[in-house]
């Protein structure tokens, strides 16, 4: 039996326990969030969402919060951030901006998806960049994000999809979070495993290494 996460909500405190609530309800069982000391009956992985404006403060970022929280994604602005991100082992998740002006900035490309796989870092989607858009927007995020999940799977870097909600009208269910991905011709099964299989390894592993005497993967002092 699967056991679904929504690993990005992005709610303030006075919305979160309602969301938490929902997000119960909708059938998940971890959810992440990047708000210290939340308690829920839920599984609450803690997150922190790191937006530098360039690699000096992403280092500082990762040298703050690498030993804090479960997971760390960097949301990358520029190519310089963007690429040392995918280089950088402390990162777990890494994204980019849709737009800005209309035009895109960075992305995953071929470079960034090379890097990355390298790194054990993992992609997320989410659903709420569809959320508020017209036809024209919608049909280029999606065109886009084919081309990353394109150069995600060609170079074998796991894919997550995550809500990204703001407030309870932005959550979905795990099946309708998994729909974005079949749009883009990915088989069901991999498309449900990106909100339940390969979330929860990332956190399992992470979890790992927060634990008592963790050194290196398969080396502990106990």
């Amino acid at each position: 039996m699967r056991k679904f996460i929504d690993l990005n909500l992005k709610a303030t405190g006075e919305t979160l326990q309602e969301m938490l609530v929902k997000a119960g309800n909708l059938g998940f069982t971890k959810v992440g969030v990047d708000i210290e000391g939340v308690e829920s009956d839920l599984d609450i992985v803690s997150r922190v969402n790191l937006t530098p404006r360039n690699v000096n403060e992403l280092s500082r970022g990762l040298k703050k919060y690498r030993r804090r929280v479960e997971v760390i994604s960097v949301q990358c602005n520029n190519i310089k951030v963007a690429r040392q991100a995918a280089k950088d082992h402390r990162v777990d998740i890494i994204s980019f901006p849709e737009y800005r002006n209309g035009k895109r900035r960075v992305w995953l490309d071929r470079q960034e998806a090379n890097l990355a796989s390298e790194s054990n870092i993992v992609y997320e989607f989410l659903f709420s960049d569809l959320l508020g858009k017209n036809e024209v927007s919608t049909s280029k995020v999606i065109h886009n994000w084919g081309m990353e999940l394109s150069n995600a799977l060609k170079h074998d870097i796991p894919v997550i999809v995550s809500s990204g909600a703001r407030s309870v009208l932005e959550l979905r269910e795990p099946r309708a979070l998994a729909s974005m991905m079949v749009l883009l011709d990915v088989d069901e099964d991999k498309a449900l495993d990106m909100v339940s299989t390969t979330p929860l390894k990332l956190v399992e592993r992470n979890r790992r290494k927060l634990g008592d005497g963790y050194v290196s993967p398969g080396v502990r002092v106990v």
